[in-house]
Formats: C-alpha cells, structure tokens, sequence
C-alpha cells in the first residue's frame, strides 16, 4: 500500500519504519529540514521538507499516488488541514491525530466524517481507558485486549506473597482447576523471556499472562492475593486528560481523589469543573501538599502533567512517603526504560501507544492487531486463520515453533484455548501469540499463506 505520514516527530518516524519494514510505499512530510534529513538517511522512505498544507508541499510527496494518509503531527488544525486537502486530492482512507477531546466526544458539534477524517485517534481518550483497566485490575502494570476483548493480556508485578512465586511453568498448568490462562513472558533484571515448562516464577519477576475474560477474577488472587480495589488516588497534573480520566473515576465511584497543580490557572479552571474532587495548587515536590492529601494513604498516584521530569520526580517522592502505587505518563521514551527501576509500576508513552493503535487500525488480512511489549521489544500477534494458512490442520508440535514466541491462547467459536504441543490449529480460529523480534520472521513464514501451483 502506498501511505503519506504527515508529521516526522517520533509517532511518524516509527510508523514509517514499521510501515515500511512490512513493504508499504512510504512517503512522509515535516517541516523540520533536520528531521527529514535524518528520515532519509535511516529509512527507505520519501521524505519531503515543507508545510503540509500546501497543495504543493503535498504532490511532492505524491499525495496524487497514495491510498492513505495518516496526519500525526502535534497540532489538530494541520491534521484537519491535511486530511480536507487529501480528500480533494481523492485519498481513500485519512487517520488523524486529534487531541483535542471536541473532537471525539461522544456528541460533538462536527464528526471527525464531516471533518473529513476516516479515522481519528485521541491519545488522552486511548490513556485514559488504559489507566481504567488497570485501575479495574488489582495488581495489574500493563493491559492489552484482544479477540474483541474475550481474551486479555495482563502484566503483573510478582511480590513476596504471590501464590504463584517459587512454581514452574508446568507446576502451575498441573494444579490449575480451568484451563483458561497461561503465562506467556517473565521479564526478569529488565530481560524478556520466552517461559518453557521449567521455567520458575521468582519474587521480583514481572509476568505477563494471558487469561480468558470471564475467569480473570479467579486468576487474580494467584499473583497477588493482598491487591486491594481502589479507593484513594492522588494526580499529578490538572490538564485535560487529568481532568477527563477524574471524571471517570468518579462515575466508577471512587470518592476520595484529589489533584496537585503548580498552575494557578490551570488549578482554578479544574477546580470549577470538578465539584467532587479535591484541587490543590502547589508543586509536586511540595512535601507539605503531600501531607495534606495523605499521600501515604493513596492507593494510586499519578503523574499525569505535560512535564516528564515533574512527572517522574512527583512520583518517586509519593512512593517513598507511602504511596502504594504510581503511573507516570512520560512522553520521551528513552525514560521508559528506566522507570521500573526508580520503583515507578507503571509507564505510559502517549506518542507509542498511538503508533500502536494506529497500526492495529491499518491491519488488514489475516494479522488482526499487534500490541508492543517495551521489555525486549516483544510483540503480540493477533492472526487470523483461513483456508490458505500453511499451519492449518497442523498440530503445533509439528510446526518448528521458535524457541522465541509462544502462542498464548486459541480462539475457537468465542471460546479460549490454552494451546499444548497436540492441538490442531483450524481453520477460523484466532491465534494470539508473543515474539521477540528475533523470531518475527519465523513466525511469518509459519503463519504465513500457503502456496498453491
């Protein structure tokens, strides 16, 4: 497919580089001389320097040629612009970085149709319903649904009192009562890895899982048997996509959140908006603030401010004075890999997760969505399977499965399957799998289309 990215920041550069790693027709356009030069060199893409609201600037970049174009700069009203200007130009499918929450609300006054947006993603509205799941997920750091929700992916933090700490891999299958989880990654001392059959779940360990919706209540207590439901939650930041998620945790019922603003505008604007939540001014290092909310009495805090390094030191001194857990938004990625270790439980990048989105939204065929796990890079794999897939009618015992994936559910007529070496892949079922990148092309060829002469 031939595609136009608008906006060489690091949503475009990765789309670009995982778009054309598949064989898309890339082209991508940013004002920024120095960006683009850098795209150039590192991807084999046509990359065009200019504003992308001029026509000119467009047909350069072959705007005339292209069946999609994604407009992921950082402001709305360019990627308004571009998608008005690409259906002039006859562009099929337009996918729009919107922010702002006008947008996308449920009822607003133009929808993103009438904007002439095939496709808008908010990456607030993709933030806040993360945070709600993990939130509806006691012990949860990471959350991903597949198969239209039935099957869930949840990373936990394994801590002393862990039923599960000290077991193998097959210890756990044997005395499991439902055959409806499986544990499909450990990552340990920051490395991701592949479980086997002896692999031991260890204290410190963070596992990812997946689980049959219906069953992950039952499934809970195995990892963390003292994760309580939330009642108390401390923000960091009182933007609007703080503002927005309050809203929500005030409809879920939680009564007790109060907000830390070092704003004064900003403060008085959420306080007006908010009638049953607390608005602070102040610092996020201000230790007198923190007294006043009884931070050591939080089941949650978040950092949520535009701010990454107030974001990241707010949440490092709510932990050490008694916060229980913390999420922390960090819009440069290179901070990602080091927040577990500073005892932040979990990371959100809201430039990845829209990459990730927007790329679940351009699957087309048989590869239903694709999640992306920061430790080792990982992916999951959502697969269809038709007639055509060489592994249909195989047992997975026979398909040469690399020792780096895993398929981690099976799912037949809406119903899970925890996979073992003997079962038989069939036609329609959907397979979810992890991977490091260093099997991705096994994987492909296995799940790949048979030939037919």
């Amino acid at each position: 497919m031939k595609i136009l990215i608008v906006g060489a920041g690091i949503v475009g550069f990765n789309l670009a580089e995982e778009l054309s790693k598949e064989g898309h027709d890339i082209s991508i356009v940013d004002r920024d001389i120095d960006q683009i030069k850098l795209i150039s060199e590192k991807l084999d893409v046509l990359a065009v320097a200019g504003n992308a609201c001029l026509p000119t600037v467009l047909a350069a970049a072959k705007i005339r040629d292209v069946e999609m174009v994604i407009a992921v700069t950082d402001k709305d009203e360019i990627n308004l612009m571009v998608c008005a200007l690409a259906d002039l130009f006859k562009v099929k499918q337009r996918i729009a970085r919107l922010r702002h929450m006008e947008f996308t609300s449920k009822k607003p006054i133009f929808t993103p149709a009438e904007l002439h947006v095939d496709e808008a993603v908010n990456p607030s509205q993709i933030i806040i319903r993360f945070i709600l799941k993990i939130l509806k997920t006691p012990g949860a750091v990471n959350v991903a649904d597949f198969a239209d929700g039935d099957i869930l992916l949840r990373g936990f933090d394994v801590p002393e009192n862990a039923p599960l700490a000290g077991k193998t891999i097959k210890e756990l299958q044997d005395i499991s009562d439902f055959n409806s989880f499986l544990i499909v990654a450990i990552v340990r001392a920051g490395e991701l890895i592949i479980p086997k059959f002896e692999n031991e779940i260890c204290v410190g360990d963070k596992v990812y899982m997946m689980v049959d919706k219906e069953f992950l209540p039952l499934v809970l207590p195995m990892v963390n048997k003292t994760a309580d439901a939330v009642h108390k939650v401390v923000i960091f930041g009182a933007n609007r996509l703080a503002v927005n998620l309050v809203k929500e945790l005030e409809a879920m019922g939680i009564g007790d959140i109060s907000i830390l603003e070092p704003d004064l505008k900003m403060a008085n604007r959420a306080a007006d908006e908010l009638s049953r939540s607390m608005v602070l001014h102040g610092a996020g290092t201000d230790l007198q603030l923190y007294n006043d909310v009884n931070i050591s009495e939080a089941d949650f805090f978040m950092a949520l401010s535009d701010d990454d390094e107030n974001n990241i030191l707010s949440s490092v001194l709510a932990k050490k004075h008694g916060a229980k857990r913390a999420i922390v938004i960090s819009n440069d990625p290179d901070y990602l890999q080091i927040l577990d270790s500073i005892g932040v439980d979990v990371a959100i990048n809201p430039r990845l997760i829209t990459v990730g989105v927007i790329l679940q939204r351009l699957r087309k065929g048989k590869v239903r969505s694709v999640f992306k796990l920061i430790e080792g890079e990982a992916e999951v794999l959502e697969i269809a399977l038709g007639d055509e897939s060489k592994c249909v009618d195989h047992k997975i015992n026979q398909l040469n499965f690399p020792k780096d994936a895993i398929i981690g559910a099976i799912v037949r007529n809406k119903s899970m399957i925890v996979p073992h070496g003997d079962t038989l892949l069939k036609s329609g079922d959907t397979v979810v799998l992890v991977t490091l990148p260093s099997a991705i092309g096994k994987v492909e060829k296995i799940f790949g289309q048979k030939t037919f002469f």
